[in-house]
C-alpha cells in the first residue's frame, strides 16, 4: 500500500456519495490519523486486516455526497487532532471548509513547525476564514467551515510542499473551486492527485 494515495483515496472516498472499500491499504501512523479524524467527524470508516499483507487494511468508507458534519463554535469548536502527520493536516484543513462551524486543527509540538502557510493563504483567497492562534500560519488553527463556494479559485506554489495543492484539488470538486499552480515544473505528487481525483468513482478501489 502507499500513504500517499491511502490518505487522498480517504478524502476522496469521505466526499463522494455511498461505499467505498479500499481494498489494500496502508496502514501507517498517517493513514490511521486519517481514519480516525474522519470517524471523529462522524463518517463511517469500517476496519478489516488484509490477509495477504500485515501491513495493508481493508477499508470501507462511507460517504456523505459532498456534506462535511457540521463543527463547533468559536468558543467550543470541534477538536481534530492529527499527531504527526502532515498529509492529514493538509488534506483535512482543505476538507473541514466544506463543513459547517469551526474546527480546531492540531498536532503533536512538531507539527507546530511544519509550514502550512501556502494552503492557509490559498484557503483565505478562496473565501474562507482560517486563523493561525500564534499568528505564524502554523497548527494550531481555527478553520471556520462554509460550504462550497463556486467559482471561487485560487493558485498556490508547491515550493514548500506539494500536499497544499493536492489538499486544495481533493476538495475542490464539492468545494467547485478553481485550482492552479505557480510553479513552471508540475509536482508529480499534485498530477497524481489531479489524476486520482479524475478517475475516482465510488465503489472498490484497489489501492
Amino acid at each position: 500500500g502507499s500513504k500517499s494515495i491511502t490518505n487522498r483515496a480517504l478524502i476522496l472516498a469521505a466526499l463522494a456519495d455511498g461505499e467505498t472499500r479500499l481494498q489494500g491499504a496502508l496502514w501507517s501512523d498517517d493513514t490511521q490519523v486519517m481514519v480516525a479524524a474522519l470517524q471523529q467527524l462522524g463518517f463511517v470508516v469500517h476496519v478489516s486486516p488484509d490477509l495477504g499483507e500485515a501491513g495493508n487494511r481493508h477499508l470501507r468508507v462511507v460517504g456523505k455526497g459532498g456534506t462535511v458534519p457540521a463543527g463547533g463554535t468559536a468558543s467550543e469548536p470541534m477538536e481534530i487532532f492529527v499527531g504527526l502527520a502532515g498529509t492529514a493536516a493538509r488534506f483535512l484543513a482543505a476538507m473541514l471548509c466544506l463543513g459547517q462551524g469551526v474546527y480546531r486543527l492540531d498536532g503533536g509540538p512538531p507539527m507546530h513547525a511544519r509550514p502550512q502557510g501556502g494552503l492557509f493563504v490559498a484557503l483565505r483567497e478562496l473565501g474562507y476564514q482560517v486563523v493561525s492562534e500564534k499568528g505564524n500560519d502554523c497548527l494550531p488553527a481555527l478553520i471556520y467551515g462554509d460550504g462550497p463556494r463556486p467559482g471561487a479559485s485560487t493558485a498556490v506554489s508547491t515550493a514548500e510542499s506539494s500536499q497544499f495543492a493536492s489538499a486544495l484539488i481533493l476538495a475542490s470538486k464539492v468545494g467547485r473551486w478553481e485550482i492552479g499552480t505557480l510553479d513552471e515544473t508540475p509536482s508529480p505528487y499534485v498530477e497524481m492527485t489531479r489524476q486520482q481525483a479524475r478517475d475516482f468513482r465510488p465503489g472498490d478501489t484497489v489501492i
